[in-house]
């Protein structure tokens, strides 16, 4: 492939060797150690402005299921519901009906793209307590009002967890750390193929460090200090060797979060008839390009996709299909209307894009593109 969509760049191991060498001497090498938690409060101080607690985990689905188990046990709301945007990843539904919810499915907002106010507004209205939990989306890393969020948990007591996946290193629209003083769970992802690549991880942060002490204790199975289970538990600790991997991205993650943004920007420059998400943050984390097919285009998706792939351009389809077209969802979830969703996944692709890219190629994408639509 000459333009893959994707390039992972986790840190180099081999380029940290006396780290390595120093870890191997400590002989701890998971059950939060001391990488693990040298990670956890630079990225607490560094991203989140100090406030609240940063808790990793193996990997961002385990992560989500713990958060939404956690929303609901110490709740105050027994629901059967989890209200989930349809256009998302599997992993978020998945967290939902792995804690015994029916996944609610729901519509996204025109423009941003983003989980619909005024659906989950208007299902909390007809479903009243059987919603337990919202389980919201910060689609492709775009920034969520997570104030808004606050109110709607304190004023109707439904739980809330953000599905923040594709966004460690973006800022908000006041340029803080997307999350920060977030009183709920978000749950960040560290996978490869992320702008915050390490190898498999993620990060679960709340500005609520009750919360996250209670997700710590959850993570090692429920124990208390006399090794007792207190409440549902698992294992999903982080080990030692990717929280040294997420460590050193740290340095770096400010930079690569620059570089892509200004791809991204090129990108839009030389597509303009194409449909872009509208951003709400300050600074986006960009993993790939996702955009809209233009309206009227003289070649169907699929045709498109494979004239690209001729072409030696790797192209994605997220998410399409949504969570309402794949079969298992369809069996175990409830459907609310999903006209937006409807409308935009048909027609949405992912453009190419990491760390490594050169102009040449992003032009080399986009004369393709226009190639291939006409």
């Amino acid at each position: 492939m000459r333009v893959p969509l994707l390039k992972p760049r986790p840190i180099r191991l081999s380029d940290h060797r006396d780290d390595l060498a120093a870890h191997e001497a400590s002989g701890q090498f998971s059950n939060f150690g001391p990488i693990n938690t040298a990670f956890e409060t630079r990225l607490r101080d560094e991203m989140f402005g100090g406030e609240g607690a940063c808790l990793t985990a193996c990997n961002a689905t385990v992560a989500l299921l713990l958060a939404v188990k956690e929303a609901v046990y110490f709740g105050r709301r027994r629901g059967r519901y989890a209200l989930v945007p349809s256009f998302t990843f599997a992993a978020t539904a998945h967290a939902a009906a792995w804690c015994g919810l029916t996944p609610l499915l729901y519509d996204i907002e025109p423009e941003t793209w983003l989980p619909s106010g005024e659906a989950e507004r208007r299902l909390l209205d007809r479903h009243g307590d059987e919603v337990a939990v919202i389980v919201t989306y910060a689609t492709f890393g775009n920034c969520l009002d997570l104030g808004a969020y606050a109110d709607l948990a304190a004023r109707t007591g439904v739980g809330v967890v953000v599905d923040a996946a594709a966004s460690l290193g973006a800022r908000d629209a006041g340029g803080h750390g997307f999350g920060r003083g977030a009183p709920m769970s978000v749950v960040y992802s560290m996978h490869a193929t992320k702008t915050f690549a390490t190898s498999e991880g993620a990060v679960i942060y709340s500005a609520d460090r009750e919360r996250i002490a209670r997700l710590r204790q959850m993570e090692n199975f429920g124990f208390d200090s006399a090794r007792a289970a207190q409440m549902p538990g698992l294992n999903a600790k982080l080990a030692e060797v990717p929280a040294l991997q997420a460590l050193r991205k740290l340095d770096e993650i400010d930079a690569v979060v620059r570089r892509r943004g200004e791809l991204y920007a090129l990108y839009r420059s030389l597509l303009p008839d194409f449909t872009f998400q509208r951003q709400t943050g300050s600074h986006a984390v960009h993993q790939f390009v996702p955009a809209l097919l233009p309206e009227g285009a003289g070649v169907d998706r699929a045709c498109f996709v494979q004239r690209m792939k001729e072409k030696g351009v790797g192209l994605g389809t997220y998410f399409s299909p949504h969570l309402a077209e794949q079969p298992y969802f369809k069996d175990i979830s409830v459907m609310d209307e999903l006209p937006v969703t409807a409308r935009i996944a048909p027609r949405i692709v992912a453009l190419p894009l990491y760390d490594t890219m050169e102009h040449a190629e992003l032009r080399y994408v986009c004369d393709s593109a226009r190639a291939c639509l006409r």
